[in-house]
């Protein structure tokens, strides 16, 4: 599986005995995000999408479906209850590579709520309701601090700025809360995230680990 960052190992920690699933998780986003940043045709994209789609759909797997990392995913702790949530984190990044009609605000809101929404429900499947526009204000964040397109940086910060007025992290545990905690007090100031894990980012993220909010 890809390489998870120092980041995503630092919100691992608040999965205590399932620190290895959470990692598994963010490498699955990850190897999307590579695709996103390396398979220039949209179509090839797609395909290498739709690979790892297909395979954790299957109930049982096909010949070309029988990869290492293919089968680290499947073998989660509690893949079942995370399935849909996966498969989402892949359909949010397809939505951003095919860049939809053109309408920026509709191809960002499908893409937050497919990658920032999964993420979290795959994370911890009880509160994917509960958490999904916290993980829609996160994937717009990340997004905003990783593109060279300003005006889709500002864009997304924008709607992430607007979802926040109603995302509620309270009493969620606190794998969600480190990870959102910042992007919503960032948003709110006009800002995307830090492109690495700066040691303001690290603070707060323990302030969230250790207190919750």
């Amino acid at each position: 599986m890809s390489e998870i960052s120092p980041f995503q190992r630092l919100v691992c920690t608040a999965a205590g005995r399932k620190a290895g699933r959470a990692a598994g998780i963010f490498a699955l986003d990850n190897a999307c995000a590579q695709i996103a940043r390396t398979v220039t045709e949209p179509i090839m994209a797609q395909i290498r999408l739709a690979w790892w789609r297909d395979g954790l759909m299957a109930e049982a797997l096909s010949a070309q479906h029988v990869a290492p990392d293919m089968l680290a995913l499947r073998s989660i702790d509690e893949f079942a209850q995370a399935r849909l949530g996966l498969v989402a984190i892949i359909d949010g990044w397809e939505e951003l590579i095919a860049g939809g009609d053109g309408n920026d605000r509709d191809m960002l809101l499908a893409y937050a709520a497919g990658r920032g929404a999964g993420l979290l429900a795959a994370l911890v499947p009880e509160y994917a309701e509960r958490s999904a526009r916290a993980g829609q204000v996160w994937a717009l964040w990340d997004l905003a601090g990783h593109v060279t397109d300003a005006a889709l940086r500002e864009a997304a910060i924008g709607l992430a700025c607007q979802i926040a007025e109603s995302a509620n992290i309270a009493g969620l545990p606190r794998i969600i809360t480190m990870l959102v905690g910042p992007a919503l007090s960032d948003v709110r100031r006009g800002r995307g995230a830090p492109p690495v894990l700066t040691p303001g980012l690290y603070a707060r993220m323990m302030r969230f680990h250790i207190f919750g909010r």
